[in-house]
């Protein structure tokens, strides 16, 4: 019988996460981004403005989805090049949503002042405070609203693992950011592994644009498997982790049958099997031949997983590689999603 960790049902819809427009500091006004986007493939566009929640219902059709959030940054002190800061980007589970405990009037600038409404205001609670704790708050305080929170561009902001390690509830880190990588920040999974380390199971990987002008779009996404464009079905589907993250190949097919994980993608240089331990498996071209399809035994994987320290999270995920080195990665399955 086979176990889709990829939903059978439904389709992909392309969707960028990280976007910011002239609500804040972006260059293109929501329709626009709105209108470029589609022409590049996409569905779905997170609206993620600094420090103001700003719905865009208007803009929901059925090609096109909205979603309602917002990025806040708690800084160490004073801004300048050198100041480390956590940018956490708030997911809002309805589409018309502007209000959220989690916001500071007092962390507002530019642009994004002339948005800010006397309910933003009443609602806030806290000034922000760069520390572990504030920031649990703020998480914490999301997901009571039944928000999602992601944790941006570590390494755009001069995090290291101190930063984050022991926080709890991140729906999902990015991996790749590609305003940041193309100005030669470029992030990496290592926080993601290390959350999982301590026993998180969300922190899926993102991928997105964090796109201000025309120079940083386009460059990484995720692919969210859903029946429809209703929000709420595709809110869910980002909660449960129905997508992966690319800059590049597809993952069409991912399922287990038979005692093995089988994967189907576009043509590409490999398919690799990656875990929390030292056991990979790879699938890669030979005679400059693509790969489009893997099959990896689990056998080995549950015999390592029997080897685990007591409370251990084992988990893989799938890696896939195209021939100009870009990446496509799946979230991390853990053992008691994948038992037969």
């Amino acid at each position: 019988m086979k176990k889709h960790l990829l939903p059978d049902e439904g389709r992909f819809y392309k969707a960028n996460l990280h976007c910011h427009t002239t609500v804040s500091d972006g260059a293109f006004t929501p329709a626009e981004i709105k209108e470029q986007f589609m022409a590049r493939g996409y569905s779905i566009v997170a609206y993620t403005d600094h420090e103001v929640m700003v719905p865009h219902p208007e803009l929901a059709d059925e090609d096109f989805l909205p979603i309602t959030s917002y990025e806040i940054a708690i800084n160490e002190g004073k801004w300048t090049p050198f100041c480390k800061t956590y940018h956490l980007n708030i997911y809002s589970p309805e589409i018309s949503r502007s209000v959220s405990r989690t916001f500071a009037k007092t962390s507002v600038w530019g642009d994004a002042l002339s948005h800010v409404t006397d309910e933003m205001i009443a609602a806030s609670t806290h000034p922000r405070k760069y520390t572990k704790e504030f920031v649990q708050w703020i998480i914490d305080t999301a997901t009571e609203e039944g928000c999602l929170v992601s944790y941006n561009h570590p390494v755009w902001s001069l995090q290291s693992k101190e930063d984050y390690t022991g926080l709890r509830g991140f729906f999902g880190v990015e991996w790749i950011n590609n305003g940041c990588a193309r100005g030669g920040l470029c992030d990496t999974v290592r926080p993601i592994e290390d959350l999982l380390a301590e026993g998180e199971r969300m922190c899926y990987p993102l991928g997105g644009d964090d796109c201000h002008g025309q120079n940083d779009c386009f460059g990484a996404w995720v692919c969210v498997k859903a029946t429809s464009l209703d929000y709420t079905e595709v809110f869910e589907a980002l909660r449960r982790g129905d997508f992966y993250s690319s800059a590049g190949p597809e993952i069409k097919e991912l399922y287990i049958e038979d005692g093995a994980v089988h994967v189907k993608t576009s043509e590409v240089a490999a398919i690799r099997f990656i875990t929390d331990h030292r056991y990979t498996q790879t699938v890669a071209s030979s005679d400059g031949l693509p790969v489009t399809e893997a099959t990896f035994s689990l056998d080995t994987f549950f015999a390592n997983a029997k080897l685990a320290p007591e409370g251990h999270n084992v988990w893989f995920r799938i890696d896939v590689t195209d021939a100009c080195g870009k990446y496509a990665r799946t979230r991390a399955y853990f053992t008691d999603e994948i038992e037969e």
